[in-house]
């Protein structure tokens, strides 16, 4: 039986190794690329990056999985995949043959996918349905330049559209030294590929300033593993600065109109340089700005650094109440913002030798509320780093210390992203690593139901060596991840991890069959029926196809298909005349005041219609 198992792992190997498919642990594994083929995806945790796999469809038609391959022959273009190898090809060579036209920046629209792609007009955004003819550049935005206008961050806004930010002709003379990104808006078309704030404003300075960001941002990223900008129903919160450079990176939202893009808050009031050469009155520091994340489609959870507090969790309902942040303690909450935009709580409260507030952060976000709650690696004086929370409300903080050996300050479990599954919460955390303690398992799978924490499934590889689940993805009735401990000797590498049940022992899927030695799996994407992801070790794409016995379809089938929320509520539904006398509501629907008279600047809807108060 022994020998029988040795030659079936080695024959997987040989299987996969040579493009072909094999079952495995009760799926299918393709390799999808045909020989001689390299994927070019960057193996960072950003679920949003330069060189990524992006899956767009539908539940009717399907998904694919887009990314950017080089065949040797055609230079790095656009590929795509269903799944199999028949399914699995070069959309289109972009820029005809040997050069690459580099695809990158991928984002999804519905079912087709948008990147930007280098051609003898630079880098531009272009579109893909996944087909030849349907694969075109959208718009040349920079005419003048031979590096084309370099778009990125693209991202999905509302059913039809989605925004991306661009160095146009227009940004570039703005400003020639620092090559502005600004935002633009598309929906898949050429006709419908537009800057959000046209030049007929430039004439209002007031208003361009105002309403007209700088999106570099996006591209500059505070840590490996978050967004810099997120959806929330059908808006966009993003990082940006103002043109004229005065606020440095703050929370910038946009609906898609000029009106409808502001800055939320300059939340960090520190001055530039006060006191020095060059210093100029008004202009402030950046906030830090981090892992934004969407509440319920209510409002946006993030990071932002302050010099009172350190950085600490904020939360914004995309209203604007006061322009500078010192100025709220008009509120009563010394410097913590106003009722719209808000930190949560001084998780670490105090401030070190230099007088600035104690950094605490916010990382391991997860990718959806648990129970009316966002669950990240939080702070406490007494427990350290380990499970923390909120609803976003202000002074709403709970805190769950996992390894609570005294000090338990000094002794964190560090919990990474948690991801929602089999109805409880799901993350990794450390609980020791002496393996001459039984009380040591390393780091390991941790569940919480919303009251308590505890194992998943145990010491589940023995001693302290540790499973640290990476990139956790929900998708067809399982939660997928890769462990980021290579512990070769023991079995476990760098591969596909399964589990199908909350108190099931997890499945190494992918063990001695892609690289013995770790596969170095990363950037895992739900498929709908399984999962597609990328090798470190192989540089190539692979689709794991899994139908989990007596799974209902629906539940836990992971967040494929983005929520907007209710389509009648907000704009939509109060631009009825019927609505028109009921007074002002803010962009989330929500009555705000029975008449315009005494509003704080922001964007609301007043009688039915939008209007802007400033």
């Amino acid at each position: 039986m022994k020998k029988r198992f040795l030659l079936m792992a080695v024959l997987a190997t040989m299987a996969v190794g040579a493009n072909a498919q094999t079952e495995l642990e009760g799926g299918v594994l393709v390799d999808v690329l045909p020989e001689g083929v390299k994927a070019n995806v960057n193996n960072s945790r950003k679920d949003i990056k330069d060189k990524n796999i992006i899956v767009a469809g539908s539940p009717e038609k399907g998904y694919k999985a887009f990314f950017a391959a080089d065949d040797g022959v055609h230079g790095e273009e656009l590929w795509v995949t269903d799944g199999t190898k028949e399914g699995t090809h070069m959309v289109k060579d972009i820029l005809p043959g040997s050069g690459s036209s580099n695809p990158s920046n991928l984002g999804r629209l519905n079912d087709k996918v948008l990147f930007s792609a280098v051609t003898e007009d630079g880098a531009e955004p272009w579109v893909s349905d996944g087909t030849e003819e349907g694969t075109f550049m959208l718009a040349d935005l920079n005419l003048y330049d031979v590096k084309g206008s370099r778009p990125i961050a693209f991202h999905q806004m509302d059913e039809t559209r989605a925004i991306f930010a661009a160095i146009d002709d227009e940004s570039q003379e703005f400003d020639v030294d620092a090559e502005q990104q600004w935002l633009y808006i598309t929906d898949g078309t050429t006709e419908g590929t537009k800057r959000v704030v046209p030049d007929t404003y430039a004439d209002d300075e007031e208003f361009y300033i105002a309403h007209q960001p700088d999106m570099k941002f996006p591209g500059q990223d505070n840590t490996d593993l978050h967004s810099n900008y997120v959806r929330v129903g059908r808006r966009v919160f993003f990082k940006a600065d103002k043109i004229n450079k005065s606020t440095g990176e703050e929370l910038w939202v946009t609906d898609g109109t000029a009106e409808g893009t502001y800055m939320v808050m300059d939340i960090n009031w520190e001055r530039w340089g006060e006191g020095q050469p060059g210093y100029e009155e008004g202009y402030t520091r950046n906030c830090g700005l981090d892992n934004l994340f969407n509440f319920d489609n209510k409002g946006c959870m993030f990071q932002a650094w302050t010099p009172d507090y350190g950085g600490e969790p904020w939360y914004t309902d995309g209203m604007v109440a006061d322009e500078i942040n010192v100025a709220c303690t008009e509120y009563g909450v010394d410097g913590r913002g106003s009722e719209h935009t808000y930190m949560i709580a001084d998780t670490k409260p105090g401030r070190g030798d230099n007088g600035l507030g104690l950094h605490a952060g916010t990382f391991g976000v997860g990718v959806q509320t648990y129970k009316g709650r966002v669950y990240w690696r939080g702070y406490d004086p007494k427990g350290g780093y380990e499970l923390g929370g909120s609803n976003c409300e202000k002074d709403d903080y709970v805190f769950y210390d996992i390894w609570d050996e005294e000090p338990s300050v000094d002794h964190n479990s560090y919990t990474d992203p948690n991801v929602v599954f089999d109805g409880l919460l799901i993350y990794c955390a450390a609980h020791g690593f002496d393996a001459a303690r039984e009380d040591h398992y390393g780091g390991e799978l941790w569940a919480f139901d919303g009251e308590k924490v505890f194992p998943q499934y145990g010491n589940w590889q023995p001693s302290t060596h540790s499973n640290w689940q990476k990139e956790p993805v929900v998708a067809g009735g399982s939660l997928y991840w890769w462990n980021e401990e290579n512990w070769v000797a023991g079995g476990f590498g760098t591969g596909l991890y399964r589990l199908d049940a909350s108190d099931a022992e997890p499945v190494y899927v992918t063990k001695n069959t892609i690289d013995p030695d770790g596969d170095m799996v990363h950037t895992i994407r739900n498929m709908g029926n399984g999962v597609a992801f990328a090798s470190g070790k192989t540089n190539r794409v692979y689709v794991y196809t899994y139908a989990k016995p007596g799974w209902d379809g629906e539940s836990d089938k992971g967040m494929i298909e983005p929520d907007f929320g209710p389509k009648d509520t907000g704009i939509a539904e109060l631009q009825h005349e019927t609505k028109a006398e009921e007074g002002v509501y803010n962009l989330n629907g929500m009555k705000v005041a029975n008449s315009a008279e005494g509003l704080q600047k922001g964007v609301y809807v007043v009688n039915g219609k939008k209007a802007i108060v400033k």
